[in-house]
Formats: structure tokens, C-alpha cells, sequence
């Protein structure tokens, strides 16, 4: 089965030839599409709770529409112009494959269960229980809809099958690796604070 690097499989459809050309007007119509991000709760509380700040630090500069779903482009948008400046790959798929454990693959916990010795005894024993640090419930996570160019979710999928071979068979979509890349930004906004540092860097983006 071929892989797909995102709910629109660009790639793959491009390859396979089921994306034609198409005329202008279409290519103005088509262009853009919404792609869907899930987070942690928390951390999607944790990142609005950084813009707030950011609000009220520079009231005069940062703009009224600038929200969750642009935080989340802009620092995609990053990631991909730091792989065009030369990041290495060997450091981009490591980077990505401890993200993907970290925040998406089930990890295991210690849990105590009692082990019989003879009929009458018992011991504990201790096991490892898998546990889902994605989604352990639905409810746990909130649902980003993003939207940008076709160009831009296709360039996310070259990257990640260029990097695959790197990746130990593990798969990671377009939609994962921006959760991973924001996560990984707002563990070091928790780490050191809402530092005026940061949300400068932000802005200059902005601007």
C-alpha cells in the first residue's frame, strides 16, 4: 500500500495522475485547503494563553486576526523555509521520530498486579500497561482547521517521503508533524515563560 502524507494525499495523486493541470480559474478555486490539526487540550489552552500576552505586551502590534490556526501556519511555514536554508535531513527525521513518540504512540506504565507464588500465596509483579498519550479520550484533545495552499501541504509530504527512509518505519503525516512542531514550541514557551524574547521572534514574523 502507498503511503499518505496527509488527509489529501497529494503526492500520491499527483504521481498516479488522478491530479491533472487545470485552467486557471480552477487553480484560483482549488488552490487552498483546510487541513485538520488535533493538540492536547491543554497545550491548545496554553498556546491562546500565549497569544493573550503577546495582546497585551504590544497592544498596537499584534493584528486583531492573528489566532491559533495562524501561531500553527507560521511555525510550519518556519520549519519548512529552516530545510530550505540546508537543516540537515539524519536531524530533521530524528527530530521528527522522538516527536512522534513523545506526543502521538502509546507508551507503557508501570501497573501492579499480583503474581500467585503457590495456591495460597501470591507476590506483586509489575507490568507495563500501554497507554494512549494521544488520545485517551476524544474528548481530551481540541480540533484545528488550517487552511493553506495545496503547494504547502505537498511540500510537507515530499519532505516526509524523502525523510522516511530515515524514520525507522514509523509514519508521520502533515497534519502530525505540525502538531509535533507547535508542541515542541509551546514546551518551550511552558519551560521558560512567555519571555519577551519569544513573542518578539513572533512578531518579526508577523511583520
Amino acid at each position: 500500500m502507498k503511503k499518505s502524507y496527509s488527509e489529501w494525499n497529494i503526492l500520491q495523486k499527483k504521481l498516479s495522475g488522478a491530479i491533472e493541470s487545470t485552467n486557471f480559474f480552477s487553480f484560483l478555486m482549488n488552490n487552498r485547503k483546510y487541513i485538520t490539526i488535533a493538540l492536547p487540550y491543554y497545550d491548545y489552552l496554553r498556546g491562546k494563553v500565549f497569544i493573550e500576552d503577546m495582546r497585551d505586551t504590544f497592544p498596537d502590534e499584534v493584528p486583531f486576526q492573528f489566532d491559533m490556526g495562524t501561531l500553527l501556519y507560521m511555525l510550519y511555514d518556519d520549519f519548512l523555509m529552516q530545510i530550505k536554508k540546508g537543516a540537515p535531513y539524519e536531524q530533521i527525521a530524528t527530530y521528527l521520530t522522538n516527536g512522534k513518540r513523545k506526543h502521538f504512540q502509546k507508551r507503557t506504565k508501570p501497573k501492579r498486579v499480583m503474581k500467585p507464588l503457590t495456591k495460597h500465596v501470591f507476590e506483586f509483579h509489575t507490568v507495563e500497561e500501554e497507554q494512549d498519550t494521544s488520545e485517551e479520550r476524544e474528548g481530551e484533545n481540541a480540533y484545528l482547521e488550517i487552511r493553506m495552499k495545496e503547494s504547502e501541504i505537498l511540500r510537507g509530504e515530499i519532505l516526509l517521503h524523502d525523510l522516511s527512509s530515515m524514520m525507522k518505519d514509523i509514519m508521520i503525516t502533515v497534519e502530525e508533524m505540525i502538531a509535533i512542531i507547535y508542541l515542541d514550541f509551546i514546551q518551550h514557551v511552558k519551560n521558560g515563560g512567555n519571555s519577551s524574547k519569544v513573542q518578539k521572534s513572533i512578531l518579526m514574523h508577523i511583520k
